[in-house]
């Protein structure tokens, strides 16, 4: 897809509109539309794009009407990889997901594991950490709070991720919490790091943005501003220069650490 040794990330730092998936769609729409006449090859969407953060009240409804814009969407991403958050049902009930599409079809969907706040009582936890071949390359996913357990991103990066991707809807007061966690996150699995959040006010809660890119040493890329709305572009190296790196993965000493849960 790329021919090169990066590829041209757009970060859609959009502020959705609660509970009108059509109205989210149309902006998903415009925005893909834009990349691929920018020659884009990786798009992403925040966290529950196509619904809004607030669904306990319509989650089922919601999650039909966001499977059916996916079904959509998925038909306009021709030489595109794009990420967009979405519930979507499962057997056992409702997921917090990020779908990836491309080509005309999807790839796979990973499930959040954390779930955070009052979200246990609306979703069903993911129990796995997928990682996507994709035309950038390995994609590793997480939604939000997953980034703040180092654990997601490093059974990312050991299942094989080139890239980590974060889809949020975080919200103040944990602005410097997000900085901290997007470059660190980069820097102990030796990955790249590509993070979406969303802006907007939604029932009181305010999520400010902040979206950016960073390499794989945890140096900014692209950096999106606070409580705007912006769709901006940085390049993603697919093969970064690692002489001056650690090899943090090759220099585990897993038989030592004793992680046994409780």
């Amino acid at each position: 897809m790329t021919g090169s040794d990066s590829f041209r990330t757009l970060v859609a730092q959009t502020n959705p509109t609660l509970g009108d998936v059509r109205d989210n769609e149309a902006t998903a729409d415009a925005i893909i539309s834009e990349a691929q006449a920018t020659d884009c090859d990786l798009v992403v969407f925040p966290e529950l794009f196509l619904t809004g953060y607030h669904i306990a009240d319509d989650a089922d409804a919601l999650a039909t009407e966001a499977e059916a814009a996916l079904d959509r969407l998925r038909s306009a991403t021709d030489d595109l990889v794009v990420v967009v958050g979405a519930p979507v049902h499962a057997d056992d009930g409702i997921r917090n997901a990020a779908v990836i599409l491309e080509d005309g079809a999807t790839v796979g969907r990973y499930d959040k594991t954390h779930l955070w706040g009052d979200e246990p009582g609306v979703f069903e936890p993911g129990r796995e950490f997928p990682t996507f071949e994709t035309g950038v390359g390995t994609l590793g996913v997480q939604i939000c709070y997953d980034v703040e357990f180092p654990e997601v991103s490093r059974s990312l990066a050991m299942n094989g991720a080139d890239t980590i991707v974060t889809i949020s809807a975080n919200m103040r007061p944990c602005v410097r919490d997000q900085e901290l966690y997007h470059g660190t996150r980069a820097l102990e699995n030796g990955c790249p790091h590509v993070l979406c959040n969303r802006v907007g006010e939604e029932r009181g809660v305010d999520f400010f943005g902040r979206s950016g890119i960073v390499t794989h040493r945890g140096r900014r890329i692209l950096s999106l501003g606070a409580d705007v709305v912006e769709a901006s572009t940085g390049h993603v190296p697919l093969d970064p220069d690692r002489s001056q790196s650690h090899d943090y993965l090759g220099d585990r000493q897993p038989a030592l650490y004793d992680l046994a849960s409780e």
